[in-house]
């Protein structure tokens, strides 16, 4: 079972700049814990239609026009529909992923949040830098990332640690958890004094953050060494000290990590329901300067819940891949 899928979010289709933050309303004060640490807690996600990278058609344009905006949402709610009608695998309009940011159907509606039309703004990009909202490969990173987007995982599959990590249900690291995981992009916030935690559903992953003044722990780790400290209303997060044995081929090759990346993310509420999620990326293995990405993410309802997400139930993926790999090599 591959487990990806398009997400399906937030009812409600709103055309506001991102970058430009809004103000919060005049009724909304930041709440706090018992202790008086800034309170985010809650179940977050990212439901929105902006891209990571800024498509190539779109040239060096921050924002879409009100016309486009206005075809994108159009086309976001007949995908709802369908989802909700139980139309699997059905196209809408002819966008394709270079197009646009909006992606098909890829996964039949028992992966999808029901009814739900992702919000749309008009910025091109979630990175605001560099300028371009293009990610800064090294050469051999922007090779392995075309690679991988043309065999959809570069292979060969002769073992299983070649396929992606997250095939491999462990994790597709902390650089990718608070904003992508469709089929499980759920992140609990819960806090305590001197710690904030982030439970995510995907792969139960967990980041423990001390707040409380502590340096690094050193050790290497699947999802680094974090420490967290606060700027005013807004909880930083340095996280160093990763394990270089991530391996997600998913064309995602910009969210592997290795020894050398250096994460920054900001959290900073903006209103009841909506978090400003900022983070920074520095390796130097894969890219040739530090990139950031600014991104909107927002609180569910009081009344959701993660529950279990049990990745290898009934996964065939990886057996299959690796046969297919032999298969393949035989042909050769």
């Amino acid at each position: 079972m591959n487990h990806r899928k398009l997400s399906a979010v937030i009812a409600i289709l709103v055309s506001a700049p991102l970058l430009a933050q809004s103000p919060a309303p005049d009724d909304w004060a930041q709440p706090r814990t018992p202790w008086g640490d800034p309170d985010l807690q809650g179940i977050w996600r990212y439901e929105a239609t902006i891209p990571l990278e800024r498509p190539d058609h779109l040239g060096g344009r921050e924002f879409l026009t009100d016309e486009e905006v206005a075809e994108i949402e159009r086309v976001e709610g007949e995908l709802a529909a369908n989802r909700l009608a139980g139309l699997d695998g059905t196209e809408v309009g002819k966008r394709t992923v270079e197009e646009s940011p909006i992606r098909g159907n890829e996964y039949n509606s028992f992966w999808q949040d029901h009814g739900r039309a992702r919000q749309v703004f008009s910025q091109t990009s979630l990175i605001v830098d560099p300028p371009n909202g293009k990610l800064p490969y090294t050469e051999d990173a922007r090779e392995a990332a075309d690679r991988s987007v043309a065999r959809y995982g570069v292979g060969p599959f002769e073992s299983y640690l070649d396929p992606d990590t997250g095939e491999r249900c462990l994790t597709d690291g902390a650089t990718i958890m608070m904003w992508q995981g469709p089929n499980g992009g759920h992140n609990r916030i819960v806090q305590s004094p001197g710690y904030v935690t982030i439970v995510h559903e995907e792969y139960h992953d967990r980041r423990i953050i001390p707040v409380d003044g502590q340096p690094p722990r050193g050790v290497p780790q699947w999802l680094g060494d974090s420490v967290g400290r606060w700027e005013g209303d807004t909880l930083v997060v340095e996280t160093t000290n990763f394990l270089d044995k991530t391996n997600y081929e998913w064309a995602n090759i910009w969210s592997r990590a290795s020894d050398a990346l250096r994460l920054v993310e900001r959290f900073e509420r903006e209103d009841s329901d909506t978090m400003r999620y900022t983070m920074t990326i520095e390796d130097p293995k894969t890219f040739t300067r530090p990139w950031t990405a600014v991104i909107p993410i927002f609180r569910l309802s009081d009344d959701t819940h993660i529950f279990e997400y049990a990745c290898h139930e009934g996964n065939y993926a990886l057996s299959n891949m690796l046969s297919a790999g032999r298969a393949d090599a035989e042909k050769q």
